[in-house]
C-alpha cells in the first residue's frame, strides 16, 4: 500500500503545474462553499433571533379565538395571579400587551393607528423592542395616573336615564324617517351637556397627558419632528373606542420615535403604557397577548405543550415555530438552494478532477502498462489511480479547509455591509445591515466531504479505463 501511494506522489510531482492548478480550483471551490453555507448558518441564526427578540418571544399565549378575529374582548387574564402562574420552570421573563385600533390626528393631519400596550420594563426583559427608538425617550416605566371613577347619585341616575331614552327616541325617529327637528326634539337642549359631565365622572381620563412612541414614518405622516434641542412632547388627539362600546377623545404627548425597519410598523405603530390601554379600552387586568422568553428557547415546542396543559382549553399556547411557520419554511428553502449551488460548484470541480486525471492517465499508458506486463494487478492500478486523486483532493482541501475556516471567521466578527442597499426584511422580520457568518461544524466536514466524495467519482472513469488498459495496446501507444 506504501509502494502504491509513494507512485500516486511521484506521478502527481511529474507535472507539478497542473497538480497545483487543479488543486487550486477545488481548494477555491471549498473555500467559497463554506463561506456561503456560513452566511446561510448566520442568516438562518438571524431570522430566528430577529423573530424571537423583534416581537414574538419564545411562546405566546393568547385567547384561542383572537388572532383569527383579533376581537377587542379577546383576552386573557394579566392580573397579578394569572401572571404568577405562567412562571414555571423554564421562563426568563413575560410581557402582557394589548392591541387596539384608533384614530391620531395633529393639527390638520390625521391617520389610521394600531394601539399597542406594553410594560416598558417587561418587554425589555423579553425582546429587544426598546433598542429600536431613534429618536427622543423611551416611554416611562410607571403607567399615567388616572382619575378615579365615582358612582352616580340618584339625580344623575334619573338624569343618565333620560339621556338614554332621548337616544332612543331619536334611532326610533332615524327608522321612521322623521325629520331631524323631530328627532332633536326628544333631546332636551339641557341634557346634551350633562351627557359629557355622566362619562368623565363613570370613565374619568388621565390626570396629565399619556407618553406614547410612534413609527418614524407615522409620525412624518403627522408633520412631527424633533425641536433644535431634539426633544418632542407634540399633543396629539387620539379617538378610541373601549371595549363597551364607547367613544372617547384623549390627549397624548409624543415622547419619541421608533424605527423598526418594517414598514407597516414604522408607518402606523403606537407604543404607550400596557395599564393607560387597558384604561382606555376598559379593560382591567386583561391582555391580548402574553409573550415568554426561555432560558432555553429550543424547548420552546415543549414548554408549549406543558403550559398548554395546564391552562386548559380557555388559553392557546404556541411556540414561536408555531406562530411563524413561514420563517421555518424560509430557512429550509434557503438551506435547501444553498446546498444546490454547492453541489454544482463541486460538480464543476469534480470535471476539472475528471479533465486532469484522464489526461494523466492517458499520457502515462505505456507506463501503466509495462507495470501491468510486469504483473501489477488491474486492481493496483485502479488503486493507483484513485490515490492520486485522494492526494490531490486531500491537498487542495487542506488548503481550501484552512481559507475557508478563515474567511468563514472573518464574515462572522466583521460580516458584509449591505446597508447601502438599504433597509430589507424576510418574512416580515427585519435584518441587520450586517451580514454575518456562523462558523460551525457542518459547513466544514460537509463540504470537504463532498468534494472527496465527487472527486472519487470522477476519478472512477479514468481509473477503470487504465484498470482494463492491456499491456500490449497500451506499449504500441505514443
Amino acid at each position: 500500500m506504501s509502494t502504491i501511494y509513494r507512485m500516486a506522489c511521484r506521478n502527481l510531482g511529474r507535472n507539478a503545474k497542473r497538480s497545483m492548478v487543479t488543486g487550486l480550483g477545488l481548494a477555491l471551490a471549498l473555500t467559497l462553499c463554506m463561506a456561503t453555507l456560513a452566511l446561510m448558518d448566520g442568516l438562518s441564526q438571524e431570522l430566528i433571533q430577529g423573530t424571537t427578540e423583534g416581537e414574538v418571544g419564545h411562546v405566546q399565549i393568547h385567547e384561542p379565538a383572537y388572532l383569527d378575529s383579533r376581537a377587542l374582548r379577546s383576552t386573557v387574564p394579566a392580573d397579578p395571579k394569572a401572571l404568577a402562574a405562567l412562571r414555571i420552570s423554564g421562563v426568563q421573563a413575560l410581557s402582557l400587551r394589548l392591541y387596539a385600533f384608533a384614530y391620531l390626528s395633529h393639527g390638520t393631519r390625521s391617520a389610521g393607528v394600531q394601539l399597542m400596550g406594553i410594560d416598558p420594563e417587561q418587554e425589555a426583559a423579553v425582546t429587544v423592542l426598546h433598542r429600536k427608538l431613534s429618536q427622543g425617550e423611551w416611554l416611562a416605566a410607571l403607567p399615567t395616573p388616572w382619575r378615579e371613577a365615582q358612582a352616580l347619585d340618584a339625580q344623575q341616575q334619573a338624569t343618565d336615564q333620560a339621556l338614554t331614552e332621548a337616544a332612543i327616541a331619536r334611532a326610533f325617529a332615524r327608522l321612521e324617517g322623521r325629520s331631524q327637528a323631530a328627532s332633536a326634539a326628544g333631546t332636551p337642549a339641557q341634557l346634551q351637556d350633562p351627557s359629557l359631565a355622566l362619562a368623565e365622572q363613570l370613565a374619568p381620563g388621565p390626570s396629565r397627558r399619556p407618553g406614547v412612541v410612534l413609527g418614524v414614518k407615522l409620525a412624518a405622516n403627522l408633520g412631527l419632528a424633533a425641536d433644535a434641542q431634539g426633544r418632542w412632547g407634540q399633543t396629539l388627539g387620539l379617538l378610541v373606542e373601549s371595549a363597551e362600546g364607547v367613544q372617547s377623545h384623549l390627549e397624548l404627548e409624543v415622547r419619541g420615535v421608533l424605527q423598526t425597519g418594517l414598514d407597516h410598523q414604522d408607518r402606523s405603530r403606537l407604543l404607550l403604557h400596557v395599564t393607560d390601554l387597558q384604561k382606555m379600552l376598559q379593560l382591567p387586568g386583561q391582555a391580548h397577548e402574553i409573550a415568554l422568553r426561555l432560558a432555553a428557547p429550543a424547548q420552546a415546542d415543549a414548554l408549549a405543550a406543558e403550559l398548554q396543559a395546564r391552562l386548559g382549553d380557555g388559553q392557546k399556547v404556541q411556540s414561536w415555530s408555531q406562530l411563524r411557520p413561514d420563517v421555518l419554511a424560509l430557512i429550509a428553502a434557503n438551506r435547501a438552494l444553498m446546498g444546490t449551488l454547492v453541489f454544482i460548484v463541486f460538480l464543476i470541480a469534480g470535471v476539472g478532477v475528471l479533465n486532469t486525471m484522464l489526461v494523466s492517465v492517458m499520457e502515462r499508458q505505456r507506463e501503466l502498462s509495462l507495470l501491468k506486463a510486469l504483473g501489477l494487478a488491474p486492481s493496483k492500478v485502479l488503486l493507483l489511480v484513485i490515490a492520486e486523486t485522494v492526494l490531490l483532493c486531500l491537498a487542495g482541501g487542506g488548503v481550501g479547509l484552512a481559507a475557508g475556516m478563515g474567511l468563514s471567521l472573518w464574515l462572522q466578527l466583521h460580516g458584509l455591509d449591505v446597508s447601502g442597499f438599504g433597509e430589507f426584511s424576510l418574512s416580515g422580520v427585519g435584518m441587520a445591515p450586517v451580514l454575518r457568518g456562523q462558523l460551525s461544524i457542518a459547513s466544514a466536514a460537509l463540504p470537504l466531504l463532498m468534494l472527496i466524495l465527487i472527486s472519487l467519482l470522477a476519478a472512477l472513469l479514468p481509473a477503470s479505463w487504465a484498470a482494463r488498459l492491456t499491456p500490449a495496446a497500451g506499449m504500441r501507444a505514443q
